[in-house]
């Protein structure tokens, strides 16, 4: 029975995994009306138009004929980012200031967990020994973090980052804090780490 915490702990943060893979849009959610993809370094870049007006970027590499997450360097991400945003012209064709696009999971882009867990560490809106804001919800704190992130801006190859939304932000537990060990996915504290993540973004000027 001594190993019961630890089972507990690696089902909770396995369910939390599947209910936010579980999250984000499927394929089949919305009719995909334009697509543009590119290849950097091991990584397949995807942009998908979703009922005209939305996007879902998907990063991944092939393996055994199936889909893996694959996380290139922050450079690589932001010009292939530039890439299938220019293929996609997607303020030319929608006549808007701004759209939406769905980023999937923060864990998978390059630089943006470890970033989070930095700054939420830091800052003095989140408890630390209760692994949450002094007030508020995770998701309001997480997104206005993520707003000032220079790193999202970096990935984002010069667009203008107007609005970030978020869910399922995911915070270890005490007992996973007390048992991490370096190369884990989840902090050293009880800081968030991952969500899934949309943002709004317009044209460089």
């Amino acid at each position: 029975m001594r190993n019961l915490p630890a089972t507990i702990d690696f089902l909770v943060l396995s369910a939390a995994w599947l209910i936010l893979s579980l999250l984000a849009p499927p394929a089949d959610a919305a009719v995909v009306t334009g697509s543009w993809k590119t290849q950097v370094e091991s990584c397949t870049v995807v942009l998908e138009e979703e009922d005209r007006s939305t996007y879902h970027l998907r990063v991944f590499q092939i393996q055994n004929k199936t889909k893996t997450p694959c996380i290139p360097s922050v450079e690589a991400f932001a010009d292939a980012f530039g890439r299938v945003m220019q293929n996609a012209a997607p303020f030319q064709k929608q006549g808007k200031e701004t759209v939406r696009i769905f980023l999937g999971r923060l864990l998978e882009l390059p630089g943006m967990s470890k970033e989070l867990s930095s700054t939420a560490r830091q800052a003095k809106e989140w408890n630390l020994s209760a692994g949450k804001p002094v007030r508020g919800n995770e998701n309001v704190f997480v997104a206005r973090l993520l707003l000032k992130s220079e790193t999202l801006r970096e990935l984002l190859g010069g667009l203008k980052l107007a609005h970030v939304s978020v869910e399922k932000v995911l915070v270890p537990s005490r007992d996973m804090v007390t048992r991490w060990k370096r190369g884990a996915a989840y902090p050293n504290k009880r800081v968030p780490y991952d969500c899934l993540l949309w943002v709004e973004v317009a044209a460089a000027r």
